[in-house]
């Protein structure tokens, strides 16, 4: 169960930097959108923390 976490987290996490790249690579003269690039960050720091606990035995 604990590997579940850890590739969910991950998953989340290559996700969460997908969004990122796509909202600069994509951002226009006003920058990049704030709703997508905030849920990158979400989903990036949500797959790390499930990816903590799987780490430290």
């Amino acid at each position: 169960m604990r590997f579940a976490f850890y590739y969910a987290g991950r998953f989340l996490q290559l996700l969460g930097m997908s969004f990122l790249l796509f909202t600069i690579v994509d951002a226009g003269p006003l920058g990049p959108s704030p709703r997508m690039f905030g849920g990158g960050v979400a989903a990036f720091v949500l797959g790390w923390l499930l990816t903590r606990p799987a780490t430290y035995n």
